[in-house]
C-alpha cells in the first residue's frame, strides 16, 4: 500500500462510480425504450444495466461490511491483548497480518500467548492458527 499523505489520501471507490455507470445505463436504455427509441435493443441493455447496478451493490455491500468488520476486530483484539501479552508479544502481535489476526481471535484468553508465539515463529496461516487453537471461543455476532 501506497504512503498516504495529503495530496493520496482522498476516498475514491472505484465501485460506486461503476455502479453510477450501470445505473446511467439502465436510466438511457429503459427511457429510450419507454419513449419508443431504441426498441428489444435499448430495453436489454436498459434491463442489463439495472441488473448490473444491483450487483454492483451488492459487491460493494459485503466488501465494505466485511472490511469495517476487520477494523472493528483489530480494535477489539488491540484492547483484548493489552493486558494478556508481554511488551515483547505486543511487539509480535503488530507483526500479525489482518487474517492471521482475524484468526487468533478465537483462542481462549489463557491460550492467545502462546498460539501468538507459534503463529509468529512458524507464520502460520489463518488456517493453521485456527487448527492449533484448543479452547475455542465462538463468534457468533460475524456476519
Amino acid at each position: 500500500m501506497a504512503t498516504q499523505n495529503y495530496a493520496s489520501h482522498p476516498h475514491r471507490p472505484t465501485l460506486t462510480i461503476v455502479g453510477y455507470a450501470f445505473w446511467g445505463v439502465a436510466v438511457v436504455g429503459l427511457a429510450l425504450r419507454y419513449f419508443g427509441m431504441g426498441g428489444r435493443l435499448a430495453f436489454a441493455a436498459g434491463l442489463g444495466g439495472l441488473l448490473l447496478a444491483v450487483v454492483t451493490l451488492l459487491v460493494m455491500s459485503r466488501r465494505y461490511t466485511t472490511a469495517l468488520q476487520d477494523r472493528i476486530i483489530r480494535l477489539e483484539m488491540r484492547t483484548r491483548c493489552g493486558p494478556l501479552l508481554t511488551a515483547d508479544q505486543q511487539r509480535q502481535f503488530a507483526q500479525l497480518s489482518k487474517p492471521q489476526l482475524v484468526a487468533l481471535r478465537f483462542a481462549s484468553d489463557a491460550e492467545l500467548p502462546s498460539v501468538l508465539d507459534r503463529a509468529v515463529r512458524e507464520n502460520l496461516s489463518a488456517d493453521d492458527i485456527k487448527r492449533a487453537i484448543k479452547n475455542w471461543q465462538p463468534d457468533s455476532d460475524r456476519t
